[in-house]
C-alpha cells in the first residue's frame, strides 16, 4: 500500500510540473512582441494569434519554438494564426493559419 501511495504522489508531482512548464512557456510566448494571445491544445499545438503584417512568419514561428524550448513543455508545433480569424466558437483548425513550425524532434 505504501508503494502505491508513493507512485501516486510521484505522478501528481510530475503532472503538476508539466502544467507549470506549459504555463511558463505560454507566458514567455505572450511576452514576445507581435503576440496578441496564445492557446495550447491537448495535442501539443500552440496557437499564437498575431496581427497579420508583412513579417517573415516562418522565422517568427521558429523563434517561438526556441522561446518555449527551455521550459520543457509538451509543445510540438507552433501555429501562427491571424487574430482577425480567431473565433472561440470555432475549432482552432478553422482559423487562418499564417505559418506552422515543428518544435523539437
Amino acid at each position: 500500500m505504501r508503494s502505491v501511495v508513493l507512485v501516486v504522489a510521484a505522478l501528481l508531482v510530475l503532472c503538476g510540473s508539466a502544467r507549470a512548464d506549459q504555463a511558463s512557456a505560454i507566458q514567455a510566448v505572450r511576452a514576445q512582441p507581435r503576440v496578441i494571445d496564445a492557446l495550447l491544445d491537448n495535442a501539443g499545438n500552440l496557437y499564437v494569434s498575431v496581427k497579420s503584417d508583412r513579417v517573415a512568419w516562418d522565422q517568427f514561428a521558429a523563434h517561438l519554438c526556441a522561446v518555449v524550448q527551455p521550459h520543457h513543455a509538451r509543445i510540438f508545433r507552433v501555429r501562427v494564426v491571424d487574430v482577425t480569424s480567431v473565433a472561440f466558437g470555432q475549432p482552432p483548425g478553422a482559423w487562418k493559419k499564417l505559418t506552422e513550425a515543428r518544435c523539437g524532434k
